[in-house]
């Protein structure tokens, strides 16, 4: 007999979870509350890439110029461009159903309560040999600020929007928030963005982040780090936000964008002896399994990195580990990081800071965009990537890339750090003249000393 693994949540891993368990022979059904593909493909990385592409071709439009090609002024269909989006998002989602019906995975809508050894949703009690929990998350609001209020969105309600707010202010500059401020100062918005910490992008290699924000403030946005809103005055048609500096903001639409919360709670985990923290997160083993043998968590509810390809790749591993198939714990030493602004960023491995932090000394390669001929011949000369290695035997541990398609070459790096190659090995491998991916052979080539150019 088959054994019976029931998949609660589908979104990025949920739908990996149920799809990879059909592939290994289990009776699979997948309960999704809402759509298929979760917040990834519904309410994140789809409908915002489609948005950030449209705006990317917009500031090409206007710079076309530059080319010479000359063009009239573009206008903004704004609602075209809303839905598109829907459009994007609405095939994405009908590619999951489908391979959900190819791999005979039942999906059912509805949502599911956690009852002993089984799932109940929709009227119906599913039996399960092995649970995989994949809840997700949804945004967090702000204590103090009216979450209700028709001009305060989170990053859902953002993707609703009629028309292009005329100023648009952001608590929190971290990705989301950043992608947003991107997206919105392309379409005319004034954008502003409050950031608690004294960096935005947490996380981002800080000289990086200096030369970012240098870059998108010749755009228009503005930033406050280290600030916090005191208090709102919420009119009819803006918003004035009060910060604890004295410092006032108007604007007609905010967005809070101050981090996400798993969907654990209430749905039966804790009476199966399952553990969540105080963070709302499940408490999982290096399996991926929880305190309950037969019941497994993968993705944004078990806390850490919340990106959908990590999601995948941790359901992915649940459910070969529930079903016995190569169990190994999870592996997440290279996992590549996006941040889809203008200019993009991606991180791969350590950087310098955490580097440090676990006692290794760094040696670094790096090259700008400025030195390569794709990128100038793009009109995208902003950039740098940044290379670093351990300096006692040269071995790839991170990188970090700011520029034009730096979201497309990261994986190269990715790649080089889980064969063990060295800055030496990377720099030796030819790459294609002319790309924008050379400035990673020129980072490696840098850091050894021995690159034509830059040396």
């Amino acid at each position: 007999m088959s054994p019976r693994v029931v998949v609660l949540g589908g979104g990025p891993a949920g739908d990996v979870a149920a799809l990879r368990g059909a592939q290994l022979g289990a009776e699979v059904t997948l309960i999704e509350r809402a759509e298929l593909g979760g917040t990834c493909l519904n309410w994140g990385c789809i409908p915002t890439k489609s948005l950030l592409a449209g705006a990317d071709l917009l500031r090409r439009i206007r710079n076309a110029a530059d080319f010479g090609i000359t063009v009239p002024s573009p206008g903004i269909d704004f609602p075209r461009m809303m839905a598109r989006k829907e459009e994007v998002v609405v095939k994405m989602r009908n590619g999951v159903a489908a391979a959900c019906k190819r791999q005979k995975v039942r999906v059912v809508q509805a949502q599911g309560v956690v009852d002993n050894d089984a799932v109940v949703a929709g009227g119906e009690r599913f039996p399960f040999d092995q649970l995989i929990v994949c809840v997700g998350t949804e945004p967090s609001g702000l204590p103090g600020i009216d979450m209700d209020h028709p001009r305060v969105v989170t990053s859902n309600g953002i993707l609703r929007l009629e028309t292009v707010p005329r100023h648009l202010l952001v608590i929190g500059g971290g990705v989301v928030g950043c992608e947003f401020a991107s997206l919105f100062v392309t379409l005319g918005s004034q954008v502003t963005v409050v950031e608690v910490l004294p960096q935005v992008l947490t996380g981002v290699e800080p000289r990086i982040v200096t030369q970012f924000r240098r870059i998108v403030e010749k755009e228009g946005i503005a930033f406050h780090t280290g600030r916090t809103v005191a208090s709102l005055d919420y009119g009819d048609e803006s918003i004035t936000a009060h910060l604890d500096d004295g410092t006032n903001i108007e604007a007609d639409l905010v967005l809070v964008s101050v981090g996400r919360r798993a969907q654990t709670r209430g749905i039966g985990l804790e009476d199966a002896g399952v553990v969540i923290d105080e963070r709302d997160h499940i408490q999982v083993d290096e399996l991926l399994r929880t305190q309950n043998p037969h019941i497994w968590a993968a993705g944004d509810c078990i806390g850490g990195l919340q990106l959908a390809h990590l999601a995948s790749a941790e359901a992915d591993r649940a459910v070969e580990n529930a079903l016995d198939h190569h169990v190994m714990p999870m592996d997440r030493t290279v996992v590549p990081s996006c941040i889809y602004t203008h200019p993009e960023i991606a991180m791969v491995g350590l950087n310098p800071e955490t580097a440090k932090a676990a006692g290794i000394e760094v040696k670094v390669g790096q090259a700008r965009y400025l030195g390569n001929g794709k990128a100038l011949g793009e009109g995208e000369p902003e950039g740098l990537a940044q290379l670093y290695a351990d300096a006692k035997d040269d071995r790839l541990i991170g990188a970090t890339v700011m520029g034009v398609h730096a979201v497309e070459i990261i994986s190269e790096v990715g790649v080089a750090i889980s064969d063990g190659l060295t800055l030496d090995d990377l720099a030796a491998v030819v790459h294609p003249h002319p790309t924008v991916s050379e400035v990673i052979m020129d980072a490696a080539q840098q850091g050894e000393g021995v690159a034509p150019y830059l040396s």
